[in-house]
């Protein structure tokens, strides 16, 4: 297929390149490196033995790591070093798209629109600015989108083209597993090309080359195979449950339109206009004559099925975020260019009318407001900051002191926390390379490390509390619980996006406990569901109650909830705890184990009515109920009763 000239486009084609590679260094290291991006950064430092080791056990493969490796070597490991590879990828990126536009549509127009769209695509610009391997996979895609349209399209292609593809198609999948499915994609519209455009004579032979390509792409990624499928049947880094897929299209719809910088609300509001501006894009490829059709062929195809295969997976294992399948979004730049570009000349319509160019200056005008608000926000929005580890670190060092240690939660946050505090090693809890829902801290879990770090002869009284994801690992809040145990909190609490940090005090290592510490034991059983095994006052004024699966009890799926009164000495009413679920929100009792004892931590300002709370003797009442029951009916107890009465007790405030 020949193309149009292009020398005349290629001024404006440098100056869209030269705006990609812009906006994709601009504060290139204006954000701290979050946690992927320290993995990132400890991974590419090892040795490529250790490198591949590591990724073997990890979630993806490891040719990004050793780019990054290769370059780190060259150019240092800075936040700004380590992700230049992927803007200069996605600024490659943006030629390339070009190039696919060009090859498909035969017009410059759609190739410089191609360009235009995925050098301002916010989801494109912030993935080129992350230290990750989706900018590398998004180049990969387009490049074999390319070679194989150019395959397809042409009657004797040069004897490089096929080997070029499986290299790309192989370098693709060791980059990501998911580009497996957008080559499926491909194949199916390279398929339907040749069967539908090409000459019989044609359709044979490069169905047969696509297979052998296929094959090959195949035997060169067999040796990762194992590794796949191990992490298929072993990734434990995402809770178990039913795979929302409304909610899983919206973030699609959200990310491919938005990036990661337009809030939600204002994004639902939006994709409004995205939708209208797809539909006539499409509309517009539909009716441009075989060039239009062969265009929305491969950009349907690229779009949908690398969404659709990765929630069909997600099903099976309900694990997804939206930049999983951003492998797809060249297909929905690929639509917006194709529709909004290809002139009347390319429909090759017998009669072709008048072209609505307001229309169409309105839905590009649409496309470039809308991705320049989405990236204003990225830049400019401390709304959408990435996890502030660089700033929390900064914060601390002038701070912490001789006799203070930190404490890591979670503990698989190392890497991040390594690359930016080498020198202040932490207690890591728990100790996990890779992210394990199940490894949930308890007082047994928590209790020996807290009492080595802190030993006497350590010298060490004092802490500093890091909390990432301790809403996962942490659900119970046991390491605070553990660490007020010990010693005092001191009130110089710190927030950070995405991060918390607290400050502890006259830590004494027999204080630590490695077991449920129950002072009150009480045994009352709910329903023959859960059992309430005892309480505990704390000497701030916290209260901790102590659950247990009932012996026998069958699992259940019951979300049960608890409402608390405290009284007076005199009986007198004093505070309604907000009702709550029986442990942390995120460890809901279907998730308990049998035998388990769960720990309920309720603040003084909720049970005692005040954030500083006297000294006394106060009591309360409890009922325990499933949310999930309209009427909220009290669970029984054995005797009876719908709540449980503990007469007051007293309470210290120290």
């Amino acid at each position: 297929m020949d193309t149009v000239p292009y020398k005349a486009h290629r001024l404006p084609l440098v100056a869209l390149l030269l705006l990609a590679f812009f906006l994709a260094t601009f504060r290139l290291d204006g954000q701290s490196l979050w946690y992927d991006e320290g993995v990132t950064a400890q991974v590419a430092q090892q040795g490529i033995a250790e490198l591949t080791r590591w990724t073997a056990g990890d979630i993806q493969p490891p040719l990004y790591y050793y780019v990054v490796a290769a370059f780190g070597q060259l150019a240092g490991w800075s936040e700004w070093a380590l992700r230049l590879p992927s803007a200069w990828f996605a600024t490659v990126t943006t030629a390339l798209m070009a190039a696919l536009a060009l090859r498909l549509a035969n017009s410059a127009r759609v190739a410089l629109l191609a360009a235009l769209f995925t050098a301002l695509h916010p989801l494109v610009l912030y993935y080129g600015q992350e230290a990750r391997m989706y900018a590398q996979l998004t180049a990969l895609a387009v490049l074999a989108g390319y070679l194989l349209v150019r395959l397809a399209g042409s009657d004797n292609p040069p004897r490089w083209l096929w080997p070029a593809f499986v290299a790309t198609a192989t370098a693709a999948v060791y980059t990501h597993y998911f580009a497996l499915f957008l080559l499926l994609g491909l194949a199916t519209a390279y398929l339907f090309d040749v069967w539908r455009w090409q000459p019989a004579s044609l359709r044979r032979r490069k169905s047969v080359s696509l297979l052998t390509a296929g094959l090959a792409v195949l035997l060169f990624y067999t040796p990762w195979l194992a590794a796949l499928f191990g992490q298929l049947r072993g990734d434990r880094s995402y809770w178990t449950g039913a795979l929302k897929v409304q909610e899983a299209l919206l973030d699609v719809a959200l990310a491919f339109t938005g990036g990661e910088s337009v809030l939600e609300r204002i994004g639902v509001w939006l994709l409004v206009g995205y939708a209208l501006v797809t539909l006539l894009a499409i509309v517009r490829l539909w009716r441009g004559g075989e060039t239009g059709r062969r265009v929305l062929l491969y950009a349907a195809l690229w779009l949908l099925a690398p969404v659709i295969a990765v929630l069909l997976l997600a099903v099976a294992v309900p694990k997804f975020n939206a930049r999983y399948v951003m492998v797809a979004l060249p297909g929905l730049l690929l639509l917006w260019a194709g529709g909004l570009g290809i002139t009347p000349t390319a429909r090759a319509v017998s009669k072709p009318a008048a072209r609505p160019a307001v229309v169409d200056t309105a839905a590009i005008l649409f496309l470039v407001v809308g991705f320049a608000y989405a990236t204003s926000g990225w830049f400019f929005n401390p709304a959408f900051s990435k996890d502030q580890w660089r700033q929390l670190v900064d914060f601390l060092r002038p701070r912490i002191t001789e006799t203070e240690k930190v404490v890591l939660v979670s503990g698989h946050a190392w890497p991040v926390w390594n690359y930016y505090a080498p020198d202040l090693d932490p207690v890591r809890l728990p100790e996990l390379e890779i992210l394990d829902v199940d490894a949930v801290l308890d007082f047994e879990v928590t209790g020996p490390p807290l009492q080595q770090a802190f030993a006497d002869e350590t010298g060490l009284r004092g802490a500093w509390l890091v909390n990432w994801q301790d809403e996962v690992v942490d659900p119970n809040g046991i390491v605070p619980v553990q660490l007020e145990l010990s010693g005092r909190e001191k009130g110089q609490s710190a927030e950070f996006f995405g991060l918390g940090l607290r400050r502890f005090t006259g830590l004494r290592p027999y204080r630590f406990v490695d077991a449920p510490p129950v002072e009150f034991p009480l045994d009352v059983t709910f329903g023959d569901m859960v059992k309430l095994v005892g309480y505990k006052p704390v000497n701030n004024g916290d209260l901790l109650l102590f659950w247990q699966r009932a012996p026998g009890a069958a699992a259940s799926d019951a979300d049960l909830h608890f409402a608390l009164s405290s009284f007076t000495n005199d009986g007198a009413p004093l505070a309604v705890a907000p009702d709550r679920r029986l442990a942390g929100y995120t460890y809901p009792f279907a998730r308990w184990q049998p035998g388990e004892i769960v720990t309920a931590h309720i603040k003084a300002v909720d049970w005692l009515g005040s954030a500083e709370p006297q000294p006394g003797q106060y009591g309360f009442t409890l009922r325990v109920y499933d949310a999930g029951d309209p009427a909220a009916t009290p669970l029984t107890t054995g005797d009876g009763s719908q709540e449980v009465r503990v007469e007051a007790i007293d309470v210290t405030i120290d």
